[in-house]
């Protein structure tokens, strides 16, 4: 027994040794950790309710484009796209203002929404990939084909490969690299799904592109030749001077 008590007695000396020598330093990560966790939690708590404003500022501006009130849409996409920028909200509201410019055609006002929304780079990759989309198609409609091309390459979508295969051939037909543009719609349809009512557009304008490949690969008949002038009638021979003396 007294082995034993010995035992429990060097134990607990250890322990309260090694509590003397290195108690501080478990204090002190107990306490850089509830710090930790409290930090983590504010942050929570600020980035909910960041987001709950961006949410009640966008519904302020869906409001306001109802009522097709010009001032009050202006001044919640302004505060959206300068307050809220790092989320989501700020770059639907560059969206919503690259539609209405193209509707009004301004091609330039588009054109800055959303290469203003294209450099934020939401969290959400597809949101990324429609401001591309809709930036190229209003590239194409400025008439920079390979501008609107070279944008889609450099972003790459992976959610609308039927509508960025599609786009590109219409670049390509404007650039008049016909059988480029027949294999992207080709693209375009192996990527859309059976049921949708775009497949029937891009069918329409590959065949439309294969009939013209083959109207201009036919020979055009050969025109008739134009009838021969009809020759003057021939002189009459000149009287003799016998038959002259005759007839006289």
């Amino acid at each position: 027994m007294a082995i034993e008590d010995l035992d429990e007695h060097e134990q607990s000396e250890r322990a309260r040794k090694w509590l003397s020598q290195n108690g501080g330093s478990i204090v002190l990560g107990i306490g850089v950790g509830i710090a930790g966790l409290a930090g983590w939690h504010y942050w929570e708590q600020a980035k909910r309710e960041r987001t709950q404003a961006a949410q009640a500022e966008y519904q302020v501006l869906v409001d306001a484009e109802a009522k097709q009130d010009a001032e009050a849409i202006a001044k919640s996409a302004a505060t959206l796209r300068q307050d809220f920028s790092a989320t989501s909200y700020g770059v639907f509201a560059a969206l919503n203002q690259g539609r209405d410019a193209v509707r009004k055609g301004d091609l330039a006002a588009a054109e800055e929404a959303l290469l203003w929304a294209r450099g934020v780079n939401p969290d959400l990759p597809a949101l990324h990939e429609l401001v591309v989309v809709r930036l190229a198609q209003v590239k194409l409609a400025q008439g920079q084909a390979q501008a609107a091309i070279d944008l889609l390459e450099d972003d790459a979508s992976t959610g609308f490969k039927g509508v960025v295969s599609e786009l590109r051939g219409d670049a390509l037909v404007v650039l008049g690299r016909i059988d480029d543009a027949r294999l992207a719609y080709d693209d375009a349809l192996s990527a859309l799904d059976p049921g949708s009512p775009q497949r029937n557009f891009v069918e329409m304008k590959r065949d439309d592109l294969v009939a013209a490949v083959a109207t201009a690969a036919t020979p055009a008949p050969a025109a008739p030749s134009a009838p021969a002038a009809p020759s003057a009638p021939a002189e009459p021979p000149a009287a003799s001077a016998d038959a002259a003396k005759a007839n006289s």
